[in-house]
């Protein structure tokens, strides 16, 4: 029977993420998820040049940004990251507008605009005995991610912000519900995954789960 465990890290059949862990967790089948997320354009990062809400505004970014309109993306600055926020695209500037997560910044704070980066990942966190979430970028370890699971209908089940694994908080996508930890991934069976990060380096989202039942 496969086996996990938790405290820093995490140890799951096939991947490791440095686990001194004493707490183990049977579980009766496991999930394994590997997600390229590709570098971003350093033409994404910018100005939000307009605030007029907590969830609407425009960036100003450079030629070449790559963003166009209908893209959905997710926003980073220095306080965090608004992700889900639906875009619309004239030249450089990049209306947002939307979304979940962190409050837009001050207006003429810098921004890092990112389109989503779709995830094909499907359990029932219902059955789930724990679960890790992990973001491994080793050329940039100071990066931030984001991840949104969500059922059929684009609801979110669970949102999470990540750093790169070995970097202070990277245990935070690590839910050992076996063993007490709240089980986030409740409700509607998750059916798919929208992920980003803010880093000019290719890195690599992790969903590792432990079930109850296959």
């Amino acid at each position: 029977m496969p086996q996990s465990q938790k405290t820093w890290g995490f140890q799951f059949p096939g991947d490791s993420f440095n686990s001194d862990g004493t707490n183990r967790v049977s579980h009766v089948s496991n999930l394994t998820v590997k997600k390229a997320i590709p570098a971003i354009l350093a033409a994404q990062t910018g100005t939000l040049t307009t605030r007029t809400d907590a969830d609407t505004g425009v960036a100003t970014l450079s030629t070449g940004h790559g963003i166009i309109t209908a893209d959905v993306v997710d926003v980073y600055f220095t306080a965090g990251v608004r992700y889900g926020m639906d875009a619309t695209v004239s030249g450089d500037l990049v209306t947002i507008d939307g979304g979940a997560g962190d409050d837009l910044p001050t207006q003429d704070d810098p921004v890092t605009v990112v389109k989503q980066t779709p995830i094909e990942v499907n359990f029932d966190g219902d059955d789930a005995q724990i679960v890790g979430i992990f973001y491994r970028n080793p050329s940039d370890t100071g990066a931030l991610a984001s991840l949104d699971l969500q059922d059929t209908g684009d609801v979110s089940i669970a949102a999470l912000d990540l750093v790169h694994e070995k970097a202070n908080g990277a245990d935070a996508g690590i839910t050992d519900i076996a063993n007490g930890d709240t089980n986030i991934y409740t409700g509607n069976r998750i059916t798919q995954g929208q992920a980003s990060h803010d880093s000019q380096e290719a890195a690599t989202m992790y969903i590792l789960v432990g079930l109850v039942a296959p």
